[in-house]
């Protein structure tokens, strides 16, 4: 019984994240979510209170996998430089390999709303992904900087990353994303440093 629920949940959470990077999180409807599945929508609200509840419940689990692109190198970057150029990849190889939740994360406005001081349930992820760009370069700089002046690097980084690569996702291949995107990446980069007095 457990292992069938646990089938239908992962069905029902692969229907919601093709629907989504298709439709977008707003246009989807439940409907087309169970479409999609092949289940009832009673189906769908035995496993889900909502739609935004699968949107959290994917949101978590796309977060998750991206911090492990972050975390995943085989000698730590030697300086800020080569951190920088780290996260940067760690995106890109992200949004290659994971298309439909790099779409997820980075539509809509889910990004500018972590600028309030009031958080929902929806940008709990977020925030665990920005502290961990935080965490990946602060033990490259001083202590004294102003921890906002890193959170603004962290949603720099966060915007660089869907700027670029969500324009590169419809229409251009991935030789050409890559030719394109190394000047732009290392005068990014090197903007970085310049902002955080490196």
């Amino acid at each position: 019984m457990q292992k069938r629920a646990k089938r239908t949940r992962k069905k029902l959470k692969k229907a919601a994240l093709d629907v989504f990077a298709e439709k977008s999180v707003d246009a989807a409807t439940v409907e087309e979510i169970t479409e999609k599945a092949d289940v009832g929508k009673g189906t769908l609200y035995e496993h889900f209170a909502d739609k935004e509840d699968i949107v959290i419940k994917l949101v978590e689990d796309a977060v998750n996998h991206l911090i492990g692109y972050i975390r995943s190198y085989d000698s730590a970057p030697e300086m800020l430089e080569d951190m920088l150029e780290h996260l940067l990849n760690a995106h890109y190889s992200f949004s290659v390999d994971s298309r439909e939740e790099f779409l997820l994360l980075f539509q809509g406005k889910l990004l500018l709303r972590l600028e309030s001081d009031t958080f929902d349930e929806l940008e709990e992820p977020y925030l665990r992904y920005l502290g961990e760009i935080e965490d990946q370069i602060s033990t490259y700089l001083s202590p004294r900087i102003d921890p906002l002046k890193i959170r603004r690097l962290a949603c720099a980084v966060a915007g660089f990353v869907f700027g670029f690569f969500s324009f590169a996702m419809i229409g251009m291949s991935e030789e050409e994303v890559e030719s394109s995107v190394k000047p732009l990446r290392r005068t990014f980069v090197k903007s970085l440093c310049t902002f955080l007095g490196w």
